[in-house]
């Protein structure tokens, strides 16, 4: 069931949904009023229904519909550049935010809504030629002036909001945002499991292996299901992949005790990563951004930094709050084990690529641990303050090597101290 929920969700959320509803909506609401109309008339106290008679509503409808499409293709056609430029600097996977966009999918509906509706209406009109009745469709003509105009606002809208989206910081924020929302639900799920006795070393060598029947990426595992699934055989399976592992044809994806059943409806792999599940998609979308900022072809160590200060502030929002442990019981029995994100993998995840990528860049040091100050300022628990020592010694050895100028090294070296300082304060407090 939640595979099923997983599919309709990815089905919602496409780019071209919004826009199709509203183009069958707009079909069938073109119909139903010309039903209506043949059925029932025009009453006469409607007097803000279109009164003009049918050449006057097919110039209006004709105008609209080669109006609507031409702009259309017009501005999704700029668009089209202009995202070709920003993605050159952002990076290609960054489309994706694009595509997932509300309002950018629900101007296209409008967009696409209102020609649909005034080329149906269009085609209801007869002029009474070759026996048939005269016909206008008068409530089509006053509900697409209503189309037009929202047609009109949504322009205004795109423009605006267009201009917005290709900005570098709001893309940064919203990759954010992405990444704090995935933390939060991740240690939401963790503070919901107690304590759990993992099974003893080597349990799982004697099991039966399960293979992958297809390459690609990990993009959903139904765990609930699987542990329901695991029940049910009396079972008990370690899952060796998660949400964003990319698997080849024949890899190990499992393995289970005593015997092993079919658990494909469980897992769904795809030919991309998805971020339903998979925590560490943002760190990867937002430190693309950095990455590319800080390559010899565009040298933009301020948007590195952003991205730092933005993964300094979701690690400071996690605080000493658990990450899930990956165990799910059923009645007191430990019936899947699966890989999950680690807070050492996180941070290295946010941190080394951005430190090899520097390659002595003061500036990005000096912020990096700046931020690592913040977050060991807000965890009192040892084995996190040790991972970000660790990262903190890694930028001073990166920095002896490749910082030349005395004073920068002793501004460096003022921050690791401060680092130190805040990192042994919490830890004995």
């Amino acid at each position: 069931m939640n595979s099923l929920r997983y599919k309709l969700s990815t089905l919602a959320q496409t780019f071209w949904f919004i826009p199709a509803v509203l183009v069958v909506f707009s079909i069938v609401l073109a119909q139903f009023l010309i039903w209506l109309e043949l059925r029932f008339g025009v009453p006469s106290q409607l007097s803000f229904i279109y009164q003009g008679g049918e050449s006057g509503a097919r110039s209006l409808l004709s105008s609209i519909t080669t109006a609507s499409i031409g702009v259309a293709g017009t501005m999704f056609s700029i668009t089209i550049a202009a995202l070709s430029s920003v993605v050159s600097t952002m990076g290609p996977r960054l489309l994706h935010s694009f595509l997932q966009d509300r309002g950018i999918k629900l101007t296209l509906g409008i967009f696409v809504a209102t020609f649909a509706f005034a080329l149906f209406s269009l085609r209801s009109i007869s002029a009474g030629e070759e026996g048939e009745s005269v016909f206008v469709p008068h409530y089509n003509v006053t509900v697409v002036m209503i189309y037009a105009t929202l047609y009109i606002a949504a322009v205004v809208y795109y423009i605006g909001h267009m201009a917005g989206s290709i900005s570098m910081t709001r893309v940064v924020n919203l990759l954010a945002d992405d990444l704090s929302d995935a933390l939060q639900k991740g240690t939401e799920e963790a503070e919901q499991q107690r304590q759990f006795t993992m099974p003893p070393e080597g349990y799982f060598l004697a099991a039966q292996p399960l293979h992958a029947d297809r390459g690609g990426y990990v993009q959903y595992v139904d765990y609930q299901g699987l542990a329901k699934a695991a029940e049910h055989h009396e079972a008990a399976i370690e899952l060796l992949v998660r949400p964003g592992t990319h698997v080849t044809r024949g890899d190990l994806l499992a393995r289970c005790v005593p015997e092993r059943f079919d658990i494909d409806e469980y897992l769904i792999i795809g030919n991309t990563r998805s971020d339903k599940q998979d925590m560490e998609f943002s760190v990867r979308q937002l430190l693309e951004v950095a990455v590319r900022a800080l390559s010899p072809g565009t040298n933009d160590p301020f948007t590195a930094m952003d991205v730092v200060d933005r993964f300094a502030e979701v690690l400071s929002q996690l605080q000493d709050r658990s990450l899930p442990q990956g165990v799910i019981e059923r009645d007191h029995t430990i019936r899947v084990l699966h890989d999950v994100t680690t807070y050492e993998g996180l941070v290295d995840e946010m941190f080394v690529q951005i430190r090899q990528n520097a390659k002595g860049t003061v500036a990005v040091y000096m912020r990096m641990l700046e931020a690592l100050s913040k977050v060991v300022d807000t965890t009192t628990r040892p084995d996190r303050c040790e991972v970000l020592k660790r990262h903190a010694d890694l930028i001073m050895s990166d920095a002896g090597e490749l910082v030349t100028t005395s004073s920068d090294l002793r501004a460096l070296e003022q921050r690791y101290q401060r680092f130190i300082e805040l990192m042994e304060q919490n830890v004995r407090d």
